[in-house]
This record gives C-alpha cells, structure tokens and sequence, in this order.
C-alpha cells in the first residue's frame, strides 16, 4: 500500500516536471533551428527509423506498435497516414498528449508511466525514442517494456551514448552500448542492428549553427554538411553521440 502510494507520487511529480517543461512547442529545438544541428538530427533520424520500420521490419498496416514515450509521435511523420500501422502512443506529459490527439488523430493516445506502464497486452513492435535517458531505472523499463513485446517481435530503442554526453536534469540515466547489449540480451533479446547517429564534434555544430543564424543563405551547404556528418557513424556507433538499439524477443 505504501509503495503504491509512493509510486502515485512520483508519477505526479514527474508529470508535473514535463508538463512544465513541454509547454513550449519547440522545445527541443527542431522546429526552431530548422537548418541547425536539431533540425538535421531530426530528419536523419526519422530518415533512419522509416527504414527500420517499412524496409526491416516490414511494418504494414495491420502491425501493431506501441510508442513509449512519444509525445506527439515521430511515427507521424514515419508512415503515411492513409498508410499508418495501428499505434498506440502514451507519454507521462497530458500538455504533449493533448497535442498529440490534434497533430496525429489516426494514433490512439494514452496518458502513462514510461518506466511502470500501467498498459497490458504485446505489440508486434514496441519503440522507446529517446525516452529511457530520461528514467531513474532503466533496467527495470527494460524489463517492462520487454513484456510488451509479442515473441518474435522487436524492440527499437533510440539513446544518447553514455560515452558522449553528460546527465543533465532531463537525462539522467545514461547507457553505454555494452550496458544496453547486456540489459537486452538479458531479457532474451537478439540483438539485430545497432546504429550510430552522428559523430562527436561540438565544435563544429557549434560552427555550422552559427553560420546558419548569421548568413541564412548557407543554409543549404550547411545541412549538406550536417547530414553527411549525420551518416559518418552508421556502421560505428561506438564513435556516435546518439544510438538506435533493434532488439528481436525470442
């Protein structure tokens, strides 16, 4: 009963930090700095997942997927909606579920707990985008969301890299690729793809970005630029910022 109480607490408490927080539409930054590192990091990455998802997972209309974590649901902008596999989205934030049922009515939305989901059933594919850095215990979403999973079906998890970022208010729980392998391969997942996005140079986004917002005209040479320092780490993902784990339930 105790515990129960506490977990409602909590759940509270966090609800009350990411409502706050996602008032702003543009909060991280992509739709501001349309032509700067976020906005091209956004793009390589939906980029990255539509071919995950149509060409990998071979994902069609009847296939079931559960976004973890989605705010308004990136799988908006992955697949057609006349095209759209059947979606179920939840996040912890009502301010970003509330935008989320406007911007993508086809997705059903929900309103949950990323780390103790309430949600039951198995999904064909559970994704989790950028979402378990943001957990106190990542071992135990893991093992939650593992249970979500049909047998045969797969896990798609996106994360900052442990190596190249530090814990922030928002990230605070930080993997490294041999921590996630050994979580997932725990749970009996099968690793299938691991995929590196970007490669670490501060010093150059913070060049490119400046650029953009003095001469706007370079633009163009400078998204170039980034979608080809975007791609430098596919095959690498030791040497990327930023990782996409595919994980098959066996």
């Amino acid at each position: 009963m105790i515990s129960e109480i506490n977990n409602k607490k909590n759940f509270s408490k966090t609800q009350q930090f990411y409502d706050k927080l996602l008032e702003d539409e543009a909060h991280y930054g992509a739709k501001k700095y349309k032509h700067g590192w976020a906005g091209n990091f956004h793009r390589y990455r939906i980029k990255l997942l539509r071919d995950i998802f149509l060409n990998t997972l071979h994902c069609q209309k009847n296939t079931e997927i559960l976004d973890i974590g989605s705010g308004v649901s990136m799988f908006g902008e992955i697949f057609p909606r006349e095209k759209c596999p059947e979606i179920t989205a939840f996040d912890i934030a009502d301010v970003v579920i509330e935008r989320g049922k406007k911007i993508n009515p086809h997705i059903k939305f929900l309103v949950d707990d990323a780390q103790n989901p309430s949600l039951k059933g198995e999904w064909n594919v559970v994704f989790a985008g950028e979402i378990i850095e943001h957990l106190a215990k990542p071992e135990i979403a893991l093992k939650n969301w593992a249970k979500l999973v049909k047998k045969g079906g797969h896990l798609v998890v996106t994360t900052p890299n442990r190596f190249f970022n530090r814990k922030t208010q928002e990230h605070i729980s930080l993997l490294t690729i041999g921590q996630m392998r050994k979580n997932l391969q725990e749970l009996d997942f099968e690793i299938t793809q691991i995929i590196g996005i970007d490669i670490f140079n501060p010093l150059l986004d913070w060049f490119l970005n400046k650029i953009v917002e003095r001469f706007p005209k370079f633009s163009r040479i400078s998204d170039r630029i980034f979608q080809i320092k975007m791609r430098l780490t596919y095959k690498l993902p030791w040497l990327a910022p930023d990782i996409i784990y595919v994980a098959r339930k066996q």
